[in-house]
């Protein structure tokens, strides 16, 4: 009989916690109604029922949302701060992320991480890294080659995610192409820049198809040293062995450094990201003996501009002698002899926006083929 009392009596007692839960249910939705539509007091509100508001924020209007992201309620500044990146007002949503980014949850720091990443906010990034607030993942990942962290410290499964390789697993090299060139780059922005490169080449192969393969960008922060400088880029490999193992089979290396202007010296090209299609094209002719059009460096005017006839496919150097029928003077010898051209107007040797003439393609192909070393049956 005692037991049957006691069974009675916690059925009552569910019944009336049910009761009192379903209520409160009721309130709380009545209670967040009269807000959104009768400007009910919102503060007051929050705090009666806290949870349901917190669940239900993207549903308050802005103007309400901000209010209580005002009040310092942390849920508030996150989905507020959430609003304004969305609309391009980083600087005032760090006002309100930056105080609520220790209370919310991984999941949200990691939303709010990729909408840094999506917006290219690097600084914010980097702020929530040096908290030690920024999920592994992504965004992470991004920053790290943005930053140019170490290439033993990415990931390769995420470098072959976005096209790119690895420095220490290297792919074997086209057998098909007659060259094949290394892509090497130290930064985030510049192994996508890379990437544009290759595949506009790809889509039209200069000078013919088959001429010139490239590997996928790889990442090779760390294993080399690149000067920040307005002048010439360069880059420098740390460790003579790497680089014989890294640059094995191929034929020339492209480096893209973070900033420097583009320049070919021997088998090696260095630029910076901030170069275009045209630039890289204008500099791989330079790897087939093509001599720049402009000015040259006093320098190697010196030496250069001593010698006579033909010194690169596109400049002939004369000491007095008459040039070449369909030639034309060349700005590219200030001093010593006189240099022509084959072309009258500017060519992508002078102005690499100009892209490669019929003329200089033509040059170029035929240069291809006297580099190529003769074959015996």
């Amino acid at each position: 009989m005692l037991t049957q009392a006691k069974r009675l009596s916690t059925l009552v007692g569910l019944l009336i916690s049910l009761l009192i839960a379903g209520s409160s249910n009721k309130l709380s939705t009545i209670s967040f109604w009269h807000v959104v539509h009768t400007q009910a007091n919102p503060l007051q509100s929050y705090w009666q029922f806290p949870t349901y508001f917190t669940d239900n924020l993207a549903r308050l209007p802005e103007l309400t949302l901000a209010f209580l992201a005002r009040k310092n309620i942390p849920a508030a500044q996150y989905s507020y701060s959430i609003n304004l990146i969305n609309n391009k007002k980083n600087d005032q949503a760090k006002l309100y992320w930056q105080p609520s980014i220790t209370h919310i949850s991984p999941a949200q720091r990691q939303q709010l991480a990729d909408l840094f990443l999506e917006q290219s906010r690097w600084g914010d990034l980097i702020l929530l890294k040096q908290q030690n607030l920024l999920p592994k993942g992504n965004a992470y990942n991004h920053l790290a080659l943005h930053t140019s962290t170490s290439y033993k410290r990415i990931p390769t499964a995420f470098l072959n995610e976005l096209g790119f390789t690895a420095l220490n697993s290297l792919s074997a090299v086209n057998n098909a192409c007659t060259y094949n060139v290394l892509m090497l780059g130290i930064h985030r922005e510049g192994l996508f820049k890379l990437h544009d490169f290759t595949t506009q080449f790809n889509k039209n192969p200069e000078p013919h198809k088959g001429v010139f393969c490239f590997s996928k960008p790889v990442y090779a922060a760390d294993a080399l040293s690149c000067k920040n400088t307005l002048s010439m880029a360069s880059c420098k490999w740390k460790n003579t062995t790497l680089k014989a193992r890294a640059t094995k089979g191929f034929d020339y290396t492209v480096i893209m450094s973070k900033s420097g202007t583009a320049n070919v010296v021997g088998k090696k090209m260095q630029l910076s990201s901030a170069a275009n299609y045209p630039v890289f094209l204008h500099e791989l002719m330079h790897f087939s003996g093509f001599e720049d059009e402009y000015p040259l460096a006093a320098s190697k005017q010196k030496w250069l501009c001593a010698k006579k006839g033909f010194v690169a496919p596109n400049l002939y150097i004369s000491q007095g002698e008459t040039a070449p029928t369909g030639w034309y003077k060349s700005e590219s010898c200030q001093q010593g002899g006189v240099a022509y051209k084959p072309s009258e107007h500017w060519s992508i040797m002078q102005y690499q926006q100009l892209g490669l003439s019929k003329r200089y393609r033509a040059l170029w192909k035929a240069q291809i083929q006297l580099q190529q070393p003769l074959t015996l049956d």
